[in-house]
């Protein structure tokens, strides 16, 4: 593969790779219950779902570029970069999910990425944006980002307002350029039923498209269809408005530049201010994304049959959650809690520490099929309930120099718990549910035993205890 992270901007069908070595019955136990069951969708279903994303994007992406330089002077909006799991190939059951980062920047307006500390110490993963200019110049130049507060100052220093440029500017542009793209598809002769809702969701933009079989027509590049029912009606499409902070052009992989775009996004939410960022200003936090690195990760991922058993693996977990919340609704009772506590997020970043273990630091692991890659995982998913703190792979994983090679680092910096918010009590259920449901309903008992497994979990055990949270 040529093009990797950054450089791959387009939607990938994900890679389901089993084993010929893998416990036949198991697999065929596996694919029968109602907790896994089949984690794939077809290839048409697939394709048709990513062109009418991808056709609303480029609607969505001219009604904005038009409505931003109209409504607000020097608003540009440059483009928009494919992530999540669609983008890395990890989707599951259903391919009516996408998520995009939307790239912007406001011309003549120099901003300063300023780090935030906590008690003398660097907080990794956040960031305020300090405008290096005057607030008469801000008033004369940008008079209506000025009227909705996007500039704020704080003793003498103007900064750039993540939830003013949500909540009052990309808000309003969204809505006005749906409804834009609404009225033109009214306007067609033939009739088409073909909706766009909207919801904020900081650091995104959730909007669900809802389309008839005519509106996919419309939309599709592949031809007419036969089978309706393989139309996804409703699709959800997370934006993510950011600014472009730098370009990492040092760090390499496998001998490769990454060449990551680091983007800061936006950062508030008003019912977890106290408790998960008592330590930034709320109105102005931005969040600095380490999305780049992982798309370079898993795309590399995909390239080895060692690490596709890994990706199957953290497909069939997030199958399991997804599919447990439905089981348990339908049947009107609530979930086992690790599906509750735990997010999706959570399972792709122990799968990242799974590939450095496995392919960087003990690369003589034995990862011969996806049972015994999900045997590892489960594993470090357990270490990590058992300590309560899973530390962010890109913030907070002191070996990560094994597998980036001059990768920026902070010294005396506090770390990343992605744990931080799940309250011991909530993770104590988790941990309990691990062992009561997820176990038997995979078809594991109490995994553990040999060398290997002892070793990755003493590994994350000790990145786990390397240092202090915030």
């Amino acid at each position: 593969m040529d093009e990797l992270g950054s450089a791959l901007n387009q939607w990938q069908r994900p890679i389901t790779e089993f084993g010929s070595s893998c416990n036949a019955e198991w697999v065929v136990n596996l694919k029968a219950s109602p907790y896994i069951g089949e984690i794939d969708f077809g290839r048409r279903e697939w394709a048709r779902s990513r062109d009418a994303v991808d056709a609303v994007m480029e609607l969505l992406l001219k009604e904005l570029r038009v409505k931003a330089s109209t409504d607000y002077e020097y608003l540009r909006i440059d483009s928009y970069i494919r992530q999540g799991s669609s983008r890395d190939g990890l989707k599951v059951i259903k391919p009516d999910e996408f998520d995009t980062v939307l790239e912007f920047h406001i011309e003549g307006l120099r901003l300063l990425e300023q780090p935030i500390y906590k008690s003398g110490k660097y907080v990794p993963g956040f960031c305020y944006l300090k405008v290096d200019a005057s607030s008469q110049y801000l008033q004369d130049r940008f008079p209506k980002l000025w009227h909705e507060s996007v500039f704020e100052e704080r003793d003498g220093t103007v900064y750039l307002s993540s939830r003013m440029i949500h909540q009052s500017v990309f808000e309003s542009l969204i809505d006005k350029s749906c409804r834009a793209i609404e009225e033109k598809i009214e306007a067609m002769p033939r009739s088409r039923n073909f909706h766009i809702s909207r919801k904020m969701n900081p650091p995104a933009v959730n909007i669900t498209i809802h389309l008839d079989d005519d509106a996919n027509d419309l939309f599709m590049n592949q031809g007419q269809i036969r089978n309706r029912s393989d139309i996804v009606r409703e699709i959800d499409l997370d934006i993510v408005p950011a600014i472009r902070l730098r370009f990492d052009s040092d760090t390499e992989y496998n001998g490769r530049p990454v060449n990551a775009v680091i983007h800061a996004v936006c950062k508030w939410k008003e019912e977890e201010a106290v408790k998960s960022l008592e330590f930034a200003d709320q109105m102005l936090v931005w969040h600095i994304n380490s999305a780049g690195y992982e798309r370079y990760t898993l795309d590399v991922a995909r390239t080895s049959q060692k690490q596709k058993y890994i990706l199957t693996a953290l497909r069939i977990l997030k199958t399991y959650f997804t599919k447990t919340k439905t089981t348990a609704k339908n049947e009107r009772r609530p979930p086992p809690p690790i599906v509750t506590v735990l997010k999706s997020y959570h399972l792709k970043q122990i799968a990242l520490y799974l590939i450095l273990y496995t392919c960087h630091l003990y690369p003589h692991t034995r990862v011969d099929d996806m049972e015994r890659a999900l045997v590892l995982f489960v594993n470090l998913l357990h270490t990590s309930l058992e300590k309560k703190h899973l530390p962010h792979f890109f913030y907070s994983n002191s070996q990560i120099g094994h597998m980036f090679h001059n990768y920026p680092s902070h010294r005396d910096a506090l770390r990343f718990d992605l744990y931080r918010k799940l309250p011991n009590e909530s993770l104590n259920q988790a941990e309990h549910s691990y062992k009561n449901h997820l176990l038997k309903d995979i078809g594991f008992g109490m995994t553990g035993g040999d060398t290997e497994i002892s070793t990755l979990r003493s590994a994350f055990s000790n990145e786990i205890d390397n240092g202090l949270f915030f």
